[in-house]
């Protein structure tokens, strides 16, 4: 991955690297006279990164099998990629192709990065520049597009097959937001799809309410003489005693929503997650789950949390004093991908 993604950022053309995970990190490296790296790039994405939203689909539409081998797509997409770009022989290995030259020197370059433990291809050679002009993620040819739009439009999961049917009839506005797309899209679908919109909603209007909130209290308690805080001034962030009183049930619609789906590991997760949030709240009991939450969080992952205390006063720690306490609840915090599907199929139109 990191061969072909130094590749964008060292051939960037018009955009080629907006929204790209990774694109700051791989920047700064760029910027020091430094090759992409486990030191330097992603050394393992979870959400956004191939672990963490790709590797999932392409096992699931059989480009990749479960070993995270060639599945019995792959072909049939690389087969695409090289007719749109006119490398014939690439996928197949033909000797003597144009194709099989450039897969050829890739194979070479992968293997000395392997050893290096670092992107071994010459910065300003002309691999990185070809494959930058070929694999660009939004300047993909009409063959490979193609092939994409089946991919995921088809197959065993009928789930998305239903969204996906819903989205191409009655393609949505442009700046239509997760929220208003969930919602439009529950309108005369099937239970199963019903409830996997209705879970999904229901995590998010909880989950986001509980994320605006803890922003709200750094952008308050930032805005203090010196940063600091007092309990008692605490609570008088805008809207915490409010989401005190109603938390629980949001909370508890999300752990019931999930539930419904059938899927145990899923709705674990979620218990474990809401289910603190869960009992009726005083303010400064919703307060000290609120920040017990983050605590904990900030523990799972061994980084500090972004409080301090100081003679039991709160103070929001130097880096983190930058939140904007003007916070619009209608936008989620997590993506859904709702409005990245509808994308794509106006990409691929």
């Amino acid at each position: 991955m990191k061969p072909s993604f130094e590749t964008l950022i060292r051939n960037p053309g018009a955009g080629r690297t907006d929204g790209v995970p990774g694109n700051q990190k791989a920047q700064r490296a760029k910027a020091a006279g430094k090759r992409l790296s486990r030191r330097t790039y992603l050394s393992g994405p979870r959400v956004f990164g191939f672990t963490g939203v790709y590797r999932p689909f392409s096992r699931d539409v059989s480009v990749l099998t479960l070993d995270d081998r060639p599945g019995p797509n792959a072909d049939r997409l690389v087969e695409a990629w090289e007719r749109d770009w006119n490398l014939p022989g690439y996928a197949g290995g033909i000797t003597g192709t144009v194709g099989c030259n450039l897969r050829t020197e890739i194979t070479k370059v992968c293997k000395e990065t392997l050893v290096r433990g670092e992107c071994a291809a010459p910065p300003t050679g002309s691999l990185l520049r070809k494959l930058s002009d070929t694999l660009a993620p939004r300047e993909a040819g009409k063959h490979e597009r193609r092939v994409l739009r089946d991919l995921i439009t088809t197959g065993e999961h009928e789930i998305r097959n239903e969204l996906t049917t819903k989205l191409i009839a009655d393609p949505p506005q442009a700046d239509i937001s997760q929220r208003e797309l969930a919602s439009r899209l529950m309108n005369g679908v099937s239970l199963s799809t019903y409830r996997a919109l209705q879970a999904a909603f229901a995590y998010e209007e909880a989950a986001t309410a509980l994320d605006n909130c803890f922003r709200r209290f750094l952008a308050h308690a930032t805005n203090q003489h010196g940063s600091v805080i007092s309990p008692v001034d605490a609570l008088k962030t805008s809207g915490l005693e409010d989401l005190a009183g109603k938390i629980g049930v949001l909370a508890q619609r999300a752990i019931d929503s999930v539930a419904e789906l059938g899927d145990d590991s899923l709705s674990l997760d979620t218990v474990n997650v809401l289910s603190p949030f869960a009992p009726k709240f005083t303010a400064k009991q919703f307060f000290d789950c609120l920040t017990a939450r983050h605590d904990s969080v900030q523990l799972a992952k061994q980084k500090l949390s972004w409080l301090d205390q100081i003679d039991g006063d709160w103070t929001v720690r130097t880096p983190y004093r930058n939140q904007d306490g003007q916070l619009d609840d209608a936008t989620w915090t997590h993506p859904m991908r709702l409005v990245t599907l509808a994308n794509f199929f106006r990409w691929t139109t």
